[in-house]
């Protein structure tokens, strides 16, 4: 093989690395800073939406979660109550149809909580998860099928829930 057909081989091969890189996305505590939100803030393809009385709390656990799965978390995103579209949520946008894993609990210690994931576009419900109670050792998961592109929004029903990581494959 020549020099050039070996370069070219590299550029192609390193083209598909990258674009099968780019198949998922995640959105986790552990690379924040503890903060409190209280205007929309966002992190990449992710924010969050706050207000300055409806906001979200970034911070670090004094004993981390771990997930069946083996993920490790030591940050939260706590948000605070229940929400909407426009506060104490998070919104995300999907390329296409997609799976999305969220690593989640309720903050109660007895009740697990209702999450509701809702395409921003129309306000159809896509999925009520359930985040489960924190026994301050588990991130519980829950997963959904996303129908295809658009924005979405992730919030509680109700009351108090903690995120973890959110993975869109």
């Amino acid at each position: 093989m020549t020099k050039k057909g070996f370069l070219l081989v590299c550029l192609v091969a390193g083209i598909f690395a990258a674009s099968t890189l780019g198949a998922e996305e995640f959105f986790t505590a552990n690379d924040l800073a503890p903060a409190q939100i209280v205007a929309n803030k966002a992190f990449g393809n992710f924010v969050i939406f706050a207000r300055s009385d409806k906001g979200v709390t970034i911070e670090a656990m004094s004993a981390p979660r771990v997930a069946a799965d083996g993920e490790v978390f030591n940050n939260r995103i706590k948000l605070n109550g229940g929400g909407a579209a426009d506060y104490r949520s998070i919104h995300f946008t999907a390329a296409g149809a997609a799976e999305v894993v969220v690593y989640a609990n309720s903050s109660s210690k007895t009740d697990a909580r209702p999450l509701a994931i809702v395409k921003v576009a129309d306000g159809t419900v896509v999925a009520e998860l359930v985040a489960t109670p924190d026994d301050e050792k588990n991130a519980g998961t829950a997963k959904a099928s996303l129908p295809g592109a658009g924005e979405y929004v992730l919030y509680s029903k109700s009351s108090g829930i903690n995120i973890y990581m959110i993975l869109i494959k």
